[in-house]
C-alpha cells in the first residue's frame, strides 16, 4: 500500500486569504484546480492507493468538499508540533512494514515527480532540491548526510533542501518505538536519527506568499 500524506494545518496568515491557502488556484487549467492538486496528483501518478490529509487546528470544510473521492482521508492533528503529522497516521491507520508514505507539503510546484525514483528504493528517501535565497529549510551540511533544520544558507549549509520525502511503513513505526515524535518537534530531526538517501530534484516553488505566487502566475 502507498500512502500520499498531505499535512494542511497551516492557516495560511501571510496571504490573508479568506479561504484555505490550499485552494489558490493552480495556473493552466480551464476548470478549477486548486495548487494541492499538484502535489496529489503525483503522488497518485507515483502509485499512492490513499491519500491522508492531516488538518491542523481544525478541519478545512473546502479541502474535504474538493477531496471528498473514496481514496481520500482526512483526520484532525491531535497533538502539536509539525513531526506528529506522521504520527498521526500510525494513531489512525494499520500501516504495515511494507506500505509506504509519500510526503510533500500542499501549497508547493515542482517540476517532474521525483516520487517515481523515490519510491522505488527502500527507506528514508529525501528529494533534494535548491534555493539560493536565506529562506530557512532544512539544508543538508557541506560535509556530512545530515540536515540543519530551518536555517538559512551558510559555509557550512548546501543550498540544498528536502521537499519531498519517502517513508516505508516500517520507517514510521520505529519512530514511534524509538519515542522520536515526542522528543523531536520538526521532520528534519528525526530524519537525522536514521540513514537515509537522497535524489536530486527539479525546482520547486513555495507558494506561501504573494511575491511567490505571483512569480508562479507569470514566469512558472
Amino acid at each position: 500500500m502507498i500512502y500520499g500524506l498531505v499535512p494542511i494545518g497551516g492557516r495560511g496568515t501571510r496571504l490573508g486569504l479568506t479561504f484555505s491557502k490550499e485552494m489558490l488556484p493552480q495556473k493552466g487549467f480551464k476548470y478549477f484546480n486548486p495548487v494541492s492538486n499538484h502535489l496529489v496528483s503525483t503522488m497518485q501518478e507515483a502509485g499512492a492507493d490513499e491519500i491522508v490529509f492531516i488538518h491542523g487546528f481544525e478541519f478545512k470544510k473546502d479541502v474535504i468538499d474538493f477531496f471528498n473521492g473514496a481514496n481520500h482521508k482526512h483526520f484532525l492533528q491531535k497533538t502539536e508540533g509539525f513531526s506528529n503529522v506522521l504520527r498521526e497516521l500510525l494513531v489512525n491507520l494499520t500501516l504495515k512494514n511494507d506500505d509506504s508514505v509519500l510526503f510533500g507539503m500542499p501549497d508547493t510546484v515542482f517540476r517532474g515527480n521525483p516520487f517515481h525514483e523515490m519510491v522505488a528504493h527502500p527507506g528514508i528517501m529525501c528529494g533534494l532540491f535548491t534555493t539560493n535565497n536565506e529562506t530557512k529549510v532544512d539544508r543538508l551540511y557541506v560535509d556530512k548526510q545530515k540536515f540543519a533544520v530551518k536555517q538559512p544558507k551558510g559555509p557550512n549549509l548546501q543550498d540544498r533542501f528536502w521537499g519531498l520525502l519517502k517513508f516505508d511503513g516500517i520507517d514510521i513505526i520505529g519512530m514511534e518505538t524509538d519515542n522520536h515524535f515526542s522528543t523531536y518537534g520538526e521532520i528534519g530531526d528525526i530524519i537525522n536519527q536514521y540513514d537515509f538517501s537522497c535524489i536530486n530534484a527539479e525546482d520547486y516553488l513555495d507558494l506561501g506568499t504573494w511575491d511567490n505566487y505571483n512569480y508562479y502566475l507569470k514566469n512558472y
